[in-house]
């Protein structure tokens, strides 16, 4: 099934072969490899370099292993491609504020959508986000679960399953997006002035105002990213009982 490596290469050397064989369609998704045993003999490395090759493959989501059933070829998503991305918008605000810029052009009409769309039980999914981002922050933390629920949230009222699946596989890179603004002091406590006005306007039935409040949201976090504000953080109490 495998060449020979020659003279004990490495297990990144393994890594890419088996990377290689994967991409080329030679190992298909669903696959299962042969016994580590056999197929340290033919590769001629030891088990401990295979091993090492076999974790990281998983880290990567190229293989998966069933304990007690052995290591089999998994199908490659966006989502094995998000982490290093991550790890930049981490790094680089300029890129987080770019995200913002996109994300303006989907989450801007998906509030509108909502709007016309939600049902009573979404209503309470988007309002229960708040309340825990709320929770979150009271806490000490920065409320980023809370604020990607409340995001997630409003893609499934949209009613949209496109959107619901691009914000589900982007989900950790937006994450990194929102946490870049959640971090600076105060913001916290404004966003969720920010969503709570977008909640209101999505339960209100107003399209028009959900996209107006959810635009000035998230212009508001891309110029905090390029400009951050010191100010005091506005304190609201969350929205009545639906």
């Amino acid at each position: 099934m495998f060449e020979q490596l020659q003279h004990k290469r490495i297990y990144e050397e393994v890594v890419d072969m088996i990377v290689r064989r994967i991409q080329s369609g030679a190992l298909t998704i669903g696959q299962r490899f042969p016994p580590e045993r056999v197929l340290a003999e033919e590769m001629r490395v030891s088990r401990t370099s295979l091993r090492e090759a076999l974790r990281a493959l998983e880290s990567m989501g190229y293989i998966y292993s069933v304990p007690g059933g052995g290591n089999y070829v998994n199908s490659v998503s966006v989502e094995h491609v998000l982490p290093p991305l991550s790890a930049m918008v981490a790094q680089d605000k300029k890129l987080a504020a770019d995200i913002i810029e996109v994300r303006l052009h989907l989450e801007v009409h998906m509030a509108a959508l909502a709007a016309k769309n939600a049902t009573k039980q979404q209503l309470s999914l988007i309002y229960g986000a708040i309340l825990n981002m709320q929770s979150e922050v009271e806490e000490g933390g920065c409320g980023i679960r809370g604020d990607n629920q409340f995001h997630l949230e409003i893609a499934r009222a949209s009613q949209n399953k496109a959107f619901t699946m691009i914000i589900e596989l982007v989900g950790e890179l937006l994450a990194e997006s929102r946490k870049a603004t959640l971090d600076i002091p105060g913001q916290p406590a404004k966003s969720i002035e920010d969503h709570l006005l977008i909640f209101e306007a999505i339960r209100n039935g107003d399209p028009e105002r959900a996209a107006a409040a959810m635009e000035a949201h998230l212009n508001k976090a891309q110029h905090n990213l390029q400009d951050p504000s010191k100010g005091a953080p506005v304190q609201r109490t969350a929205a009545g009982d639906l």
